[in-house]
């Protein structure tokens, strides 16, 4: 077995009053640059963890531009209150062999990749008590036949195995664990970004009717640069969302990791087959 290299880590714990700077990640996702922190996924980001194309512009300042969301599905009910969550410390750091895309002889099925994943991070501290299984499966290369659009012969690369943070019974988006898998359930990658979160009292939430209501007006927790006014939301739910910061040179102070109270809308645009993608709205009241 190959050992692990190019490992990056940080712990950090917030009451040890370190300075930290922000930072800004931007990429393509859904055919939108997102500017947001921290991981979505792990997917949303899920991992997120599947690209789509979109329309990007200004479609939503134009007069002629009169799509609407559609929602598929009713709104969740909610009470006036959730529990607030602060993060006292955070745990990012990743690893690989570099071998993740060569192709295999075999790779580990999905049914026992999730014990396979748990015993390779056993050295790694092992799987935290609050990860939920998000996803398994099989990655392969693919040989398509360009004329019929068809996949002609496929070669076993690895198998991933994606965790997510629950808190409270709702999802933690930023926060997750994903492991790639080889031969004989050889690690090939980790990557974990994972919080520690302390209840920090009760605080007022918007409704998912409220939360809507943000979300036609493009009111995002991350904005987009593109709009979002002809997708479906197919499903609708509360969570919460960790904004992480890594350490900086800078002398400016910056605040710490924050988990933010948020109504998630995972949208697609129709005609796409592409997975839905999260839309987040902060359900902060006030």
């Amino acid at each position: 077995m190959q050992d692990l290299k190019k490992e990056k880590g940080i712990n950090v714990n917030f009451s040890d009053n370190k300075k930290w700077h922000g930072f800004i990640i931007a990429v393509f996702l859904t055919g939108c640059l997102i500017f947001g922190l921290g991981m979505l996924g792990i997917a949303g980001f899920p991992a997120p963890l599947s690209s789509s194309s979109g329309d990007a512009g200004s479609a939503a300042a134009s007069p002629e531009y009169n799509h609407s969301i559609t929602l598929e599905v009713p709104l969740p009910a909610s009470s006036a209150t959730f529990p607030l969550y602060r993060v006292a410390s955070v745990q990012k750091f990743s690893a690989g062999t570099g071998t993740s895309l060569t192709v295999k002889k075999q790779i580990p099925l999905l049914e026992e990749a999730p014990g396979l994943a748990e015993k390779a991070l056993e050295k790694y501290g092992g799987l935290p008590a609050d990860a939920v299984l998000e996803k398994t499966e099989q990655v392969f290369m693919k040989k398509y036949n360009l004329k019929t659009g068809t996949v002609e012969e496929q070669y076993p690369q690895y198998t991933r195995v994606a965790y997510r943070q629950y808190v409270n019974g709702s999802m933690v988006m930023g926060s997750g664990i994903e492991v790639s898998l080889g031969e004989g359930g050889e690690l090939l990658d980790i990557s974990k970004d994972w919080s520690t979160l302390v209840y920090a009292g009760e605080i007022p939430v918007i409704t998912a009717e409220e939360a809507l209501e943000k979300l036609n007006r493009q009111d995002l927790l991350i904005p987009l640069q593109c709009s979002i006014l002809d997708y479906n939301i197919t499903r609708v739910e509360f969570g919460y969302h960790v904004e992480s910061h890594l350490p900086d040179a800078s002398a400016q102070p910056t605040p710490p990791n924050v988990c933010t109270p948020v109504w998630i809308f995972y949208g697609k645009k129709p005609g796409t087959d592409s997975e839905p993608f999260p839309l987040l709205v902060n359900a902060t009241r006030g």
